[in-house]
């Protein structure tokens, strides 16, 4: 199996032939773009606040993503322990990225004395820039691309080995959903057919989270990179259905604390 995906493809070098690899360097510009959004969208008294979170969150997700594909790559890392520290090599996993930027706002949260669920909605902007740069960056460094395709909608794509073939859009359909999908999160705020419920905060965060993990879910049937599976599906299709499972729920209890407490508010 092979473990390091291409980022370790450079896209240039700086003087002294320094290489700077590809999939860093997409992700880190997709990180940067996405901490602008996420300032440009704050109040003025909350900008310094909203990018502090942002930055724990990002540092949670990075480590996160590399602590879970260390883990679940552990036979290949107790024969080499020092190259779980080799980040730039590749080898990060978007379940753990997920998790470890869930747990990090939740200190920032805390750290910084402001609601959670209300520092989770501002982060929406930066959840969409890095999943798009992410795909953007699998693209080009031969990391969850698509099975080959001869048809008409197969595009050039590599694997990890550097092979350029015709295959399915995996990746580009990847970053378009995830676009998509936080920009209706974001601009649903202001529509009035939205149930009220839906606009509380948390609940755009975690309708994000949801829709993402759906259209991760999804996409793991269009990848033809290799992965650990257990029972016929990748592990990250497994985790996609958990995250898919403990955010229903938490909306589910969300909608009905809302529907009980309008009934008491009715009532008085």
């Amino acid at each position: 199996m092979v473990l390091l995906i291409q980022s370790m493809n450079v896209a240039f070098s700086l003087p002294g032939n320094i290489p700077i690899y590809a999939f860093p360097l997409l992700v880190g510009l997709g990180a940067t773009f996405g901490l602008a959004w996420v300032a440009f969208q704050a109040p003025p008294k909350e900008l310094r606040l909203r990018i502090d979170a942002g930055l724990w969150a990002l540092l949670g997700a990075l480590l996160g993503s590399r602590i879970s594909f260390v883990l679940v790559n552990s036979a290949y890392y107790r024969e080499n322990p020092w190259e779980a520290l080799a980040i730039y090599q590749g080898g990060l996993s978007w379940p753990g990225a997920m998790a470890g930027g869930v747990l990090a706002l939740l200190m920032a949260a805390r750290l910084l004395r402001t609601p959670t669920g209300k520092l989770a909605d501002a982060m929406l902007p930066l959840v969409a820039s890095v999943a798009v740069s992410a795909w953007m960056a699998c693209w080009q460094t031969g990391c969850a691309y698509g099975p080959p395709a001869d048809h008409i909608w197969g595009i050039p794509a590599i694997d990890e080995w550097g092979q350029l073939a015709p295959r399915w859009p995996t990746q580009l359909i990847g970053a378009m959903l995830a676009l998509v999908l936080v920009w209706i999160l974001d601009r649903s705020r202001s529509w009035p057919t939205i149930p009220r419920w839906a606009k509380n905060h948390g609940n755009p965060a975690a309708l994000g989270v949801l829709g993402l993990s759906l259209e991760l879910l999804a996409l793991s049937f269009l990848r033809a990179d290799p992965a650990v599976a257990w029972r016929g599906l990748r592990l990250d299709a497994w985790a996609a259905l958990a995250i898919v499972a403990l955010t229903a729920l938490f909306l589910t209890v969300s909608a009905i604390r809302w529907a009980r407490s309008s009934k008491e508010e009715e009532g008085t």
